[in-house]
């Protein structure tokens, strides 16, 4: 679906569940033209954050503990979104986070279409704002997120529904992870990093960059890369079409699991 009416919306969470939203950002577009922009701190449940999701967006408990939480949020901007036509970067884990969070606190989910940049663009927020010559800055802020993809939105628009991904690029890249790649490099010089001795699993079709390649850049940050999910696994890298087993697997253990949009905020 294409439309100049649309609602270009980001999410930071404070920890790896879906319903941990500590801040929310989004602008109204209407007839091609930016109209309105809004942000709001949210205190997430219990106010509780995790040290891995502070390091990509700098919110700590702090700022939100006089926040309200998203039912009252909600409140104010639901009407920004229903029956709306509501474009993410990675819609189809921004949207998981908002439905969840508003069944979270009791609310109905509004009806609505989505469109989604990561998907017409292929790259994450930051390249594809590059590519295509848009300014941006403050990334991981959620407005800032939010208008960057409202405008890379308006691009594609304006390109009349040109997909963008490269040709010479596989959209799904997943190269086998070799075994120098599992070897992790404990001597790095900045081991205050989310990734430092963390047992990594990758799992699903990663579109930025293949496993191989995402593999090494965690793995000089310090990473220990595996290629089974066990009890001692920290984290879970996600990209689409994830086995069905593995999943299963994820859940019962109770890892923490961070898309591809989020993985590439944190390198």
């Amino acid at each position: 679906m294409k439309t100049l009416n649309f609602t270009a919306l980001d999410f930071e969470t404070a920890t790896s569940e879906h319903n941990s939203i500590c801040q929310v950002g989004f602008v109204v577009v209407n007839q091609g033209v930016i109209e309105k922009k809004f942000s709001f701190l949210v205190q997430p449940p219990e106010n509780k954050y995790s040290y891995q999701n502070i390091k990509v967006h700098n919110i700590e408990p702090f700022m939100t503990e006089n926040s309200p939480n998203f039912k009252y949020v909600w409140e104010e901007i639901e009407k920004y979104f229903i029956d709306q036509h509501i474009v993410c970067h990675n819609a189809s884990f921004d949207l998981v986070k908002f439905e969840e969070t508003l069944e979270f606190y009791g609310n109905s989910i509004p009806n609505y279409t989505y469109s989604c940049t990561y998907e017409i663009f292929g790259e994450g927020l930051k390249e594809s704002c590059k590519n295509q010559n848009i300014e941006f800055t403050n990334h991981h802020d959620a407005l800032a997120d939010a208008e960057a993809c409202a405008k890379l939105y308006l691009k594609y628009l304006e390109s009349e529904g040109k997909v963008f991904i490269k040709k010479d690029k596989e959209p799904f890249a997943a190269k086998k992870i070799e075994k120098n790649d599992l070897r992790p490099d404990f001597d790095v010089e900045n081991k205050d990093n989310p990734f430092y001795q963390k047992r990594v699993v990758f799992t699903g079709d990663l579109i930025t960059y293949s496993r191989k390649e995402a593999a090494h850049k965690i793995k000089l940050l310090g990473a220990d890369v595996n290629t089974s999910i066990s009890k001692r696994t920290d984290l879970i890298i996600i990209g689409r079409n994830p086995g069905p087993s593995k999943m299963e697997k994820i859940e019962k253990l109770s890892i923490q699991i961070i898309s591809e949009v989020d993985f590439l905020k944190m390198l």
